[in-house]
């Protein structure tokens, strides 16, 4: 777009200090692709640097190694790494940065970019002006006036197909007579100019439901086909939600749809929608093993690690379901898992297991029977463990001996009252039961064998 008293601005400069913009230059054209990036901490090669203020003062002219004062001290680059307009004062002026001269014709869709910083911090909204301008060997065309104040670079593309086939300058003006206040306050800095291509950089949208802890999407979680990998994620409703690729939703809705952009920034722009919506997932925490005596109480939560929710159900090594999460270990020593689980309504159940050893070398405790010691040769106990039967065998020289069964309580939950006769074969049906350890005790009078049976 024309803006006429910019280019009247301008103009009057140029009568002012004769200079003649459109004159040649020992500089060659450049072919584009074009690329300044300002990284040298000095004035690139063919570029000119004008000033409407007479003085040599190096403030009155765009500058190259400064990190910029007031509002643009914290533009997150360092100096060297960009162009600087400093604010002037008393005395306002206005300052010209032209690039070299630069031929389109390779170009099919040219265009030019570049990033910009404005942030008057002082006094807010009493901006100077950017004007941005193009020659094309005969006139200038004014592309656009910015101004404005953030807290971030931002970046500006144009379609500059009007020149295709041309070779063209690009002026980059500051106009600091316009300021209400001083000025100084309003440095304008300039960074990584292109014109290049616009080309399409392929990304394919996406969408995925998310089931996420502590209210954090991972946005780089194969939602969207990436263009070129050099963008970056953004939510413009509210910008303070996106750090680097993590989307904080802890403030919204669970279960709604919320579209997140990736906007590739080369000299146009690329932008992938990403479309999700997320759900609380609860956790049962991490696994953890730990060692108790026989019969002491177990915090099983206080083995457990990482985060854990809570409102799960405890379930002992047979399955069955806790009414506590401190139940009391085995009387007899072995390794007992107790796992814990959670529920989710529109995310996968968790779970977690704590592993519990009974010792069997705690002082206090004596095991309530003997697995040791065998009064009776040559009896055999087989499968164990076991689920559906056991099949007891006497090859010993005793006679009359009786089985029984206790559950970890001491009950007895199964008995064989006949007795059990020298070379004889008994088969008990343990399908019943439920699962868990038991203590298998064959006696008479004379002595007993006790043996441990787990029962799957």
């Amino acid at each position: 777009m024309k803006t006429n008293i910019f280019n009247s601005l301008i103009l009057l400069i140029i009568l002012t200090f004769g200079l003649n913009l459109n004159a040649q230059t020992l500089c060659p054209v450049i072919p584009a692709p074009f690329y300044e990036s300002f990284n040298s901490g000095t004035e690139p090669l063919c570029w000119e640097n004008l000033s409407s203020d007479p003085s040599t003062s190096p403030d009155n002219f765009w500058n190259f190694n400064d990190q910029g004062d007031y509002g643009a001290t914290n533009n997150g680059k360092i100096a060297g790494k960009f162009a600087k307009a400093d604010g002037s004062n008393p005395n306002p002026d206005s300052m010209i940065l032209i690039s070299p001269e630069i031929d389109l014709s390779s170009l099919t869709t040219p265009y030019l970019s570049f990033e910009w910083f404005s942030n008057n911090t002082d006094f807010p909204a009493d901006n100077t002006p950017l004007i941005i301008d193009i020659f094309d060997g005969t006139a200038w065309t004014n592309l656009d006036t910015l101004s404005g104040d953030s807290s971030a670079w931002r970046f500006q593309n144009y379609d500059l197909n009007a020149f295709m086939n041309q070779t063209i300058q690009v002026r980059f003006m500051v106009n600091q007579t316009l300021t209400t206040n001083h000025p100084i306050y309003n440095d304008i800095l300039l960074d990584e100019v292109r014109i290049d291509d616009c080309v399409s950089t392929t990304g394919q949208d996406g969408s995925k439901t998310f089931c996420i802890l502590n209210g954090v999407v991972d946005l780089n979680d194969n939602i969207i086909v990436k263009p070129n990998g050099g963008g970056y994620w953004s939510y413009p409703s509210q910008p303070g939600l996106i750090s680097g690729a993590h989307f904080n939703v802890s403030s919204l809705t669970v279960g709604a749809t919320y579209e997140v952009y990736y906007i590739e920034r080369l000299v146009c722009y690329d932008t992938t929608v990403a479309t999700i919506s997320f759900y609380n997932y609860e956790s049962a925490g991490i696994d953890g093993e730990t060692t108790v005596c026989p019969n002491e109480p177990i915090p099983l939560f206080s083995v457990l690690s990482g985060f854990v929710s809570p409102g799960g159900t405890w379930y002992d090594f047979t399955g069955t379901a806790l009414p506590n999460s401190l139940p009391n270990a085995q009387t007899i020593p072995g390794i007992y898992d107790y796992t814990y689980v959670i529920l989710n309504a529109n995310c996968p159940d968790d779970s977690a297991v704590v592993n519990v050893s009974v010792a069997s070398d705690c002082d206090w405790w004596e095991p309530p029977v003997s697995t040791t010691k065998q009064d009776f040769q040559n009896i055999s106990i087989s499968p164990n463990p076991a689920s559906n039967h056991l099949k007891i065998i006497n090859s010993s020289n005793t006679s009359a001996l009786k089985i029984e069964m206790l559950d970890m309580n001491g009950r007895n939950v199964l008995s064989e009252n006949k007795a059990l006769s020298t070379a004889e074969e008994v088969t008990l049906m343990i399908d019943h039961l439920e699962k868990g350890i038991y203590t298998l005790r064959i006696f008479n009078n004379e002595g007993q064998n006790v043996y441990k049976i787990v029962k799957q």
